[in-house]
């Protein structure tokens, strides 16, 4: 039997519709997909995780800072980040989902988020460069003391303790002025410290510094050093201006230590 040209159009006419509405399912179903929110997702929303990414690379640039460090490194490290993230109303497993999302599904974005992150930490630094440049540099330069100590007695304060965190690598000059009388029983009286990275003063390589020793003649000496900051930054220096080898609850010290000066005399650019 032949066919009729209306059947004929009937069928084609049935197959079209057929394949618009497999079509248009399709592209519905795609865009269901595609719209889920992060929420429907378990992800974080994209603004909340990348303001939690910059808080969390602030927070590891401030647990470098010793008084920081101190206080917090006995807890397990991730405690604190997760932390910020449970401020912020998500879990760590959100978080770690998100990551993994954006690592396997948007890694370009990621990078993205991550530069924009270390942009706005650049330029916070920057500002506070700036503002820094504008204070008068105290007496003293970098030392925090105080100008002139009398040291008399048998106080272990007396081996004058003092620290720095460096941000710029460079030589820095310490400079100081002490009067050693006879009287002092301080034993190899001397200047002693070592550097070592600022994150890494409980298990980091250290590196010690050891001064010539100190004349107790009763006469005024100018002694300088200068330690020398790679670019390894930040380091940490801990150290003594009078350090000494004899018990000092069984000694009496009798010294003074005056124009103390701590100051960077050359910067690695």
């Amino acid at each position: 039997m032949k066919n009729s040209p209306e059947i004929i159009t009937y069928f084609r006419n049935n197959i079209i519709r057929r394949n618009n509405i497999i079509w248009m399912i399709s592209l519905f179903l795609l865009f269901q997909a595609g719209c889920k929110s992060d929420k429907e997702k378990g992800l974080i929303p994209e603004k909340k995780f990348a303001r939690i990414l910059y808080e969390i690379h602030l927070a590891d640039g401030l647990m470098s800072l010793p008084a920081i460090h101190d206080k917090y490194y006995p807890r397990d490290s991730v405690a604190n980040y997760t932390d910020i993230i449970e401020r912020h109303g998500y879990t760590k497993e959100a978080m770690d989902k998100t990551l993994e999302y954006y690592f396997t599904e948007k890694p370009k974005k990621l990078i993205r988020m991550y530069d924009h992150t270390i942009g706005q930490l650049t330029e916070m630094e920057t500002l506070l460069e700036e503002e820094l440049e504008e204070v008068p540099a105290p007496e003293g330069g970098l030392w925090k003391g105080a100008q002139m100590y009398y040291l008399t007695g048998s106080r272990d304060t007396t081996r004058l303790y003092f620290d720095h965190i460096f941000y710029t690598a460079g030589d820095y000059t310490l400079q100081f002025t002490l009067t050693l009388y006879p009287s002092d029983q301080t034993k190899n009286p001397c200047f002693t410290a070592f550097t070592c990275r600022a994150d890494s003063l409980a298990t980091g390589k250290r590196t010690f510094l050891r001064g010539i020793g100190y004349i107790k003649d009763g006469q005024p000496h100018t002694y300088s050093y200068v330690i020398s900051i790679p670019a390894n930054l930040p380091m940490l220096i801990k150290g003594r201006l009078l350090d000494f080898e004899n018990n000092p609850a069984e000694i009496d010290r009798d010294a003074k230590i005056e124009n103390i000066s701590f100051v960077l005399s050359s910067a690695v650019k």
